[in-house]
């Protein structure tokens, strides 16, 4: 179920409930994806992904649909370069404040999938906080800087999550069947 759409800048910028608990699979991703792809068809859209929405499945199956996508990926996740070995996204060297971009990468060992671009980032020291780990972001941006930017409007919509749910309106204790949730949050 799409649970909003907005218009920020040139990107449309949605978020998708899934109706279950705990990790989808590629068929539950592509029902939900589809019908905002037909929808937004006009727009240059991109699907920003958390670690739940990694596949590299999902990812041959956007760029098929002509949609570009921003994929955080777990850390031991493979990748290899041109010929060379498959090694986990955790022995790039990496340290707060680097920027890397890969292009034309293999993610996992598994065949039949197409390169991408990978981009890496970690977000350097700032106002005493420190991020935990790196970004490791599958996409087929054409850069890093295009990849880093949108996928941190993702944080934008994870705060506007906490404020509907426990962090002040308290939306998800309503227990307002959806019709009713659209008009409260109205």
């Amino acid at each position: 179920m799409v649970s909003a759409i907005y218009q920020k800048r040139a990107f449309p910028i949605f978020w998708l409930l899934l109706e279950k608990e705990g990790s989808s699979n590629l068929a539950e991703q592509q029902k939900a994806l589809c019908p905002v792809i037909r929808l937004l068809k006009k727009y240059k859209l991109v699907v920003i992904g958390d670690r739940e929405f990694h596949s590299i499945e999902l990812a041959g199956w956007l760029h098929k649909q002509n949609t570009r996508f921003v994929f955080r990926q777990k850390q031991d996740t493979t990748f290899r370069e041109k010929r060379q070995n498959f090694q986990p996204l955790s022995n790039i060297p990496i340290h707060p404040g680097v920027r890397i971009f890969y292009s034309n990468v293999t993610l996992t060992q598994k065949r039949g999938f197409g390169r991408f671009n990978l981009a890496v980032y970690w977000k350097r020291k700032y106002r005493g906080k420190q991020e935990a780990q790196a970004w490791y972001l599958l996409t087929n941006l054409p850069d890093l800087k295009t990849a880093i930017h949108i996928y941190g409007q993702r944080f934008g919509i994870e705060a506007m999550f906490r404020d509907c749910k426990t962090g002040g309106y308290n939306l998800e204790g309503s227990n307002a069947s959806p019709n009713r949730l659209v008009r409260l949050i109205l």
